[in-house]
């Protein structure tokens, strides 16, 4: 088995991650493993904890050029060299909501020379060393959407990509005790670090992502996929290895776009507000790379907001959907050169909506914006961003599919004045998006 390979991306040698010395202790070793260490699959490499029963982390080489479909056969199975004491079997995945969540994905694996190369790739990554504790809801549309943008990536210059992937134990951990078999805790989180050479500079170029599996994550599930149903964070790579204990290659460290520490040039340069960035995805247009100014989060010194929405009207939706606007300010707000976005399409400039040469709001004044073209409220899920005439945003709000369900019944943002505990210990203003809170019961 050729497991994973550190010089898969030419001219860059991108070895395993090492471990921090209190996960050092939690790391299985033993002489079965390569170098002690690492189970090898086809195309990917594996580290087990064996406290926890299941993978620190999945290395996986990824060769779009190579990609063939293949059969899924679904016979998970305990791999031997590991050992059967250090993975969870099908007793923590019967009969509950719970998936044997791939961290090196089964279509992302399955290539090589010839069919029979990656029907054998495929079936390797169904080994119980491979899967984690993921939510049904959560593993067949957030993560899923996240590796459906890793295997489409279009950024790279060949067709190669070395992606990395794991679970996160958090605060707020569940646990799963099947009956006679000892507990075992459920990830709150997930990480992603994308490694891959830019087609545009031939540099090597590095996303690293953070997905919460919380009870927004695990409420509904989407018909169809995209990365604007769920919250994803774009982080830096040593936010992770503070999460898990592992420690990268500094290669992968210095190629991460995002700045971990304080740095007055990139501050001024790109418009960075906070160290370590954490920047909230809800689309594949928000993913930043080394250039892109960021955007400046105003929430909390502009007191206006965003308070309903109408998402799926009745009749012609494109014509009688709508969004409220609120100045909960003590003073006259100037909306002039303001814009509303749904992270998908061209902004909608509100002045294009209104005769008035000049448009305010006075305290405690709304403002209905209809029609929202050429926005689209999708009936799936989305987001809503206000910005103010400099481009900073001034407010943002996140809806799921349930809230939408009703057809004429608008969608309200309730506390609109108020930061959550969750996103005030994030550093994410007043955005009303899912984080590090407790999973709600399955």
């Amino acid at each position: 088995m050729t497991g994973y390979k550190k010089d898969f991306l030419d001219g860059f040698v991108l070895p395993m991650p090492g471990f921090s010395p209190v996960l050092e202790e939690s790391v299985l070793k033993n002489s079965s493993l390569a170098e002690g260490l690492y189970a090898h699959y086809v195309n990917y490499s594996v580290i087990t904890n064996k406290e926890k029963r299941s993978p620190i982390l999945s290395a996986l080489n990824i060769d779009q050029n190579k990609i063939i479909s293949t059969r899924r056969h679904d016979k998970w199975l305990i791999d031997s060299r590991i050992g059967a004491d250090f993975q969870l079997n099908n007793d923590y995945y019967r009969s509950n909501p719970w998936d044997r969540g791939h961290l090196a994905r089964r279509s992302s694996a399955s290539w090589g020379n010839s069919t029979r190369e990656a029907q054998r790739a495929s079936n390797e990554t169904f080994y119980y060393s491979n899967a984690s504790l993921q939510h049904r809801n959560f593993n067949q549309d957030e993560w899923l959407a996240l590796e459906d943008w890793v295997l489409d990536l279009a950024l790279d210059k060949d067709g190669k990509i070395s992606s990395f992937s794991g679970p996160i134990y958090g605060d707020f951990t569940r646990t799963i005790s099947p009956n006679g078999r000892d507990l075992a805790q459920i990830p709150s989180a997930f990480f992603k670090v994308v490694c891959f050479v830019n087609k545009e500079t031939d540099n090597l170029d590095v996303r690293a992502f953070l997905m919460y599996q919380d009870r927004e994550a695990v409420a509904d599930k989407y018909t169809k996929r995209t990365i604007s149903n769920f919250q994803i964070y774009q982080v830096t790579v040593s936010e992770i290895e503070e999460k898990t204990g592992l420690e990268f290659d500094n290669s992968i460290y210095e190629y991460n776009p995002l700045l971990y520490r304080e740095n007055e040039e990139a501050k001024e340069k790109l418009k960075i507000t906070e160290f370590p960035e954490r920047i909230e995805i809800d689309g594949s247009v928000d993913i930043q790379d080394k250039e892109t100014p960021r955007i400046y989060v105003a929430d909390e010194e502009v007191d206006v907001f965003i308070i309903a929405a109408l998402v799926n009207p009745e009749g012609v939706e494109r014509d009688n959907e709508w969004i409220s606007i609120v100045n909960l300010s003590n003073e006259v707000v100037s909306l002039d050169g303001w814009s509303l976005w749904d992270h998908k399409r061209k902004k909608l400039q509100l002045n294009t909506l209104f005769d008035e040469n000049s448009l305010s709001l006075l305290p405690g004044q709304s403002l209905v914006v209809n029609p929202v073209v050429p926005l689209l409220l999708s009936n799936a899920g989305g987001t809503i961003t206000l910005f103010d005439e400099k481009d900073q945003r001034i407010d943002r709000v996140k809806y799921v599919k349930a809230q939408a369900k009703i057809e004429g019944q608008p969608v309200i943002f309730n506390n609109r004045g108020e930061k959550t505990k969750t996103d005030a210990a994030k550093g994410n203003g007043r955005s009303r998006t899912a984080g590090d809170v407790p999973l709600a019961e399955a």
